[in-house]
Order: C-alpha cells, then sequence, then structure tokens
C-alpha cells in the first residue's frame, strides 16, 4: 500500500491521520532494529517526512502546524550530534569511492580510523537518545488521533505546497548567488519538503508527479552529498592533529573541494529545471491535477452504483 500518498482527496483528514500514524508506527518499528544508529536516522527521516505533511495543511490549520511541526523538529535534533558522526564516515567512504580509481587513498586511513572512533564513541549515549525519541513518538500517537481540518479541497493544500515550492525555488538561486555552505544547506532542506509534498500528491497525476518527486531525489542526494562534504571538511580543519595532521587534511581538503565543485554543478542542472515554474503556475497546475483527479474518482464511484450505472 501506498502508505506515504494522500489516496482519497475526499477524506482528507482521515488521510493526513493515516500517512501521520503510519509514519510513527513505522519510527516506532524503527528504534527496535539491530542497528540503534541505523534506527535514529530512519527515525530522523520519518519526522521530516511529518514536518512536509503538517507544512502541507498549514492553512488548513495553523495551530496544529505550529505546534506539529516544533514537535517532531524536536524530536529529530534529540539525535542529531549522534546522526552526524556516523554521516562523517558515510561522507569519507562516499568520498573515497569516488575517486578509488584515480587516488590511492591508503594514506587516508588515519583520517577515517579517527571518524570511526569519535562515532563509536558516542554509542553508551544512544540507548538514552532511544527512549527519550520513543516516547516523543507514542506522545505524538495520540495527538494525530485528533487531528481535524476543516475541508477537504485542494485549497486545504494549496498554500502550503505553493509556500514550500516557493521557499526551494528562493533557496536555488540564494545559493548559487552565496555560495556558502549556509545557503546550499537552506536549499537542501526546502527541496527535502517539496520532494515530500511532491509525494503526498503524487496519486493526482502518478507519472507526472512520480517523475518529478524522482528528480527531487535524485537533487536531493547531490546537495545532501555536498553537505556532509562540507561539515567533514570544517571537522577536519578544526583538529588536524586529530585526523592524521596538518599535511593529510590539507590532501584530503583537495578532493573534498573537487568533488563538491562536481556535486554543486549536477545540483545546478537539476534546479534550473525542476525551478523553472513560477510558484503560482506551478501550484495551479498541480491543482488542476488534483481536481481531475477528485473529479474521476467521484464519477468512478456513481457508475459503480448499480442504481445510477448505465446498462
Amino acid at each position: 500500500m501506498a502508505f506515504y500518498r494522500i489516496l482519497q482527496p475526499d477524506q482528507l483528514t482521515d488521510e493526513v491521520r493515516r500517512v501521520a500514524t503510519h509514519q510513527v508506527e513505522r519510527g516506532l518499528t524503527d528504534l527496535d532494529g539491530d542497528d540503534p544508529n541505523e534506527g535514529i536516522h530512519q527515525v530522523r527521516k520519518r519526522c521530516k517526512k511529518l514536518r512536509a505533511l503538517v507544512r502541507l495543511v498549514r492553512d488548513a490549520d495553523e495551530d496544529l502546524h505550529a505546534r506539529e511541526n516544533a514537535a517532531f523538529r524536536d524530536t529529530a535534533r534529540r539525535a542529531s550530534h549522534l546522526r552526524d558522526d556516523a554521516a562523517m564516515v558515510e561522507a569519507y567512504d562516499v568520498l573515497a569511492a569516488a575517486y578509488q580509481e584515480h587516488v590511492d587513498l591508503d594514506g587516508f586511513g588515519p583520517v577515517r580510523d579517527a571518524l570511526v572512533a569519535r562515532r563509536d564513541d558516542a554509542a553508551p549515549a544512544v540507548d538514552e537518545v532511544l527512549t527519550a525519541i520513543r516516547s516523543d513518538l507514542e506522545a505524538a500517537r495520540g495527538r494525530i488521533a485528533t487531528w481535524e481540518l476543516p475541508g477537504d479541497g485542494f485549497e486545504m493544500l494549496a498554500g502550503g505546497l505553493e509556500r514550500t515550492y516557493r521557499r526551494s525555488r528562493k533557496r536555488y538561486h540564494d545559493a548559487y548567488a552565496d555560495g556558502t555552505t549556509e545557503a546550499f544547506h537552506e536549499w537542501r532542506k526546502r527541496v527535502k519538503y517539496h520532494r515530500y509534498q511532491v509525494r503526498l500528491l503524487q496519486d493526482a497525476w502518478p507519472s507526472v508527479l512520480k517523475s518529478r518527486r524522482q528528480e527531487l531525489h535524485a537533487l536531493g542526494e547531490l546537495l545532501g552529498d555536498d553537505h556532509d562534504l562540507a561539515v567533514l571538511r570544517a571537522r577536519l580543519h578544526a583538529k588536524p592533529e586529530e585526523h592524521g595532521g596538518t599535511d593529510l587534511v590539507a590532501a584530503l581538503t583537495g578532493l573534498l573541494d573537487r568533488r563538491r565543485a562536481t556535486l554543486q554543478v549536477r545540483a545546478d542542472h537539476l534546479g534550473a529545471r525542476l525551478f523553472a515554474e513560477r510558484p503560482g503556475a506551478f501550484v495551479d497546475r498541480v491543482g488542476a491535477y488534483w481536481d481531475a483527479w477528485a473529479a474521476g474518482r467521484a464519477a468512478d464511484a456513481r457508475l459503480a452504483d448499480p442504481a445510477v450505472a448505465p446498462v
């Protein structure tokens, strides 16, 4: 079943509750997995999905949005330091894989060893974090059951969709105007929210919106790798003596910067296409898909009724 998609446009409150409840339930299951770090990583992604959902319905219920957006943000933050330590090892490995055929990476072993040691040193704190996150998710499950939206039409969603798209588009232009790590990170965050909202609305026209979602996912991966490499670079330069020394860090920085430049060029190519439309035009187009989808479902339901179906 398509759990993170709105499937019945005429039952919006029920659909929003269903989607949110499933994310919370899956998050609780993630915490019971064999790898605590992976469980935390998955829960953080689910919190982003939940924030995208409540941002989509923001204009329908501003209080619900403000309360739940903050709650899921705080849950994700509980484990941010643990996730950052694990992500640094993954970032190094991704960088190594990109240059393994061109550079002898054996000499950079001390860098990876230091990153792994820092990640593993955080292990004793994992249980405490897991307990706190579990408590947050169980409380969220109870709140979700009380959510109510004032209607079922696309107007309940249009404002949230436009706001997220508009911010994603603006952050795209800001990233290349500023060129800073912070600007690219802000764009990355907005792209994620936009991708999740497109996924929620995908059934309005699956072949079109699924393709957009996939392109947004590719863009998010590029920006995610770029951000992790930027954080890795900052960590190495903050304490080079803990990562093999100044000369080793300088040599690895050259590879980091080269890889980041490549990722940013590729992201620019995708961003130019994905955010070519003006926000109003984009939302009007998706709204037309939604209205046609809702009307088609209603017509199908009438035809399925023996009392009104043609002979």
